[in-house]
């Protein structure tokens, strides 16, 4: 069986994940596994093996295994035998964790790089207590209230720009 497999080589370049090329190399391709004899060849998991087909177009094989075998066995030869999907794989998105905790709160908004409308979340505020049947005394202090709050420089400095806009609504 190896004396055929030693038959069948064929040149293959190996794309590197950086984009870079390394290559030509000899290898069997069996169908389920790609027996690499050139055990310096620069290959790993995430790699992405291209042979050149008889008709001139490429065909790829995305590394998802390698084995090395260092040492020989017998009558076989060092060697890789490589594990492969002919479907390249999909990008794995960057993903941040974060942890958040909180207690006793309504109308929370917690979200990954989205706008908050908190100008309209002042302006429903103010609304309320405008309508309210609180008498104009009251409804003046928590407006004040609401003012003192948005003019902390903590609050501005965590809420920037949209500060300015709830202010404008008082």
């Amino acid at each position: 069986m190896l004396g055929i497999l030693n038959k069948m080589k064929e040149d293959f370049y190996v794309r590197k994940q950086d984009g870079s090329t390394k290559g030509p190399y000899q290898a069997s391709f069996t169908g389920t596994v790609i027996i690499v004899s050139d055990i310096k060849a620069d290959i790993q998991e995430g790699d992405v093996i291209i042979r050149k087909l008889p008709n001139g177009n490429d065909d790829r094989y995305y590394i998802t295994e390698v084995t090395c075998y260092s040492q020989q066995f017998g009558s076989i030869p060092p060697h890789y035998q490589v594990k492969f999907t002919k479907t390249p794989p999909s990008p794995q998105p960057e993903r941040s964790i974060q942890n958040i905790s909180f207690h006793g709160s309504q109308s929370v908004q917690i979200g990954d790089h989205n706008v908050q409308h908190i100008t309209n979340t002042f302006n429903e505020l103010i609304q309320k207590i405008n309508s309210s049947s609180a008498s104009e005394s009251e409804k003046q202090e928590a407006k004040s209230l609401l003012n003192q709050f948005l003019t902390h420089p903590l609050v501005v400095s965590i809420l920037g720009s949209a500060v300015g806009a709830g202010i404008g609504l008082l």
